[in-house]
């Protein structure tokens, strides 16, 4: 993962017919103190954002074909779990309704928490986006 700071905040940028730019995992940074160029007085701290992502400018590309919140919500969910790791997910989750002592119960309703925490920030960020 890559990780890069911005002094304004980044959102979405449309990439090419079928993917965008996202930026998740953002990190408000308080007096951030952007770097000094030669010859440049040091700057006066401000707020920073941070993204994390796999792209080197800490973007990471998502899957989405036009700008609609289901298809952005998809893309950022895809960029993490495939539909197949999905599938697999709520199935474990149909497995412990129907026994709930099966061994694997705490496992699975950890990968739960994880998938449903991941999906809520996905909502979050792109109803931020969307506003």
């Amino acid at each position: 993962m890559n990780k890069a700071i911005y002094t304004e905040r980044k959102t979405l940028v449309k990439y090419d017919d079928n993917r965008y730019m996202a930026y998740l995992n953002e990190e408000v940074i308080e007096d951030y103190v952007p770097e000094v160029r030669d010859g440049e007085e040091a700057p006066e701290p401000v707020t920073g954002y941070a993204y994390t992502g796999t792209e080197p400018d800490g973007g990471t590309l998502i899957a989405s074909g036009d700008m609609s919140r289901d298809s952005l919500i998809n893309g950022i969910i895809r960029s993490r779990y495939s539909q197949t790791e999905e599938d697999a997910i709520k199935t474990h989750q149909i497995e412990l309704f129907k026994n709930p002592d099966i061994a694997k119960a705490g496992d699975y309703e950890a990968e739960w928490e994880a998938f449903n925490a991941f999906r809520t920030e996905a909502i979050a960020t792109v109803d931020r986006w969307l506003e």
